[in-house]
């Protein structure tokens, strides 16, 4: 008996040590401040996205509404860049390019502006997840 009360409390004692390979996964973050990467969910990620045609000076829903449709101009783009369309575009954005960037599928990952330059247009970001420190 004396040897079952010495190895629960063993058990006990290595959830309770710091560093404990069955401690805790630390809170996700992003990499340092100076990196320059910050926390986001996916509305901002897709929030900033459209930030980012519209400095290129595609608008992407009509009047500039979130609640309107796509632009003809937008589903113009889409459609040139492969997508077939906003939707298409848009369903990229939010479903695909998130589900690969957000490994630890809690909502959030980490997102930095990249230069705006010819070859990196507004609408370009990095991302990493946000567990990637």
């Amino acid at each position: 008996m004396s040897r079952s009360v010495a190895a629960i409390a063993g058990l006990c004692a290595l959830f309770l040590l710091p560093g404990s390979v069955l401690a805790v996964r630390p809170d996700a973050d992003c990499p340092s401040t100076a990196s320059g990467y910050v926390v986001v969910d996916q509305q901002t990620w897709w929030d900033r996205t459209v930030a980012g045609f519209v400095a290129e000076g595609i608008d992407v829903y009509v009047g500039g509404d979130p609640n309107a449709d796509f632009t003809a101009e937008f589903d113009a783009f889409s459609e040139a860049v492969g997508f077939g369309d906003g939707q298409g575009l848009y369903d990229f954005v939010w479903i695909t390019q998130w589900a690969n960037i957000d490994k630890n599928d809690d909502l959030l990952v980490c997102m930095k502006d990249r230069p705006v330059t010819p070859g990196n247009p507004a609408f370009f970001f990095n991302g990493v997840d946000n567990t990637a420190h």
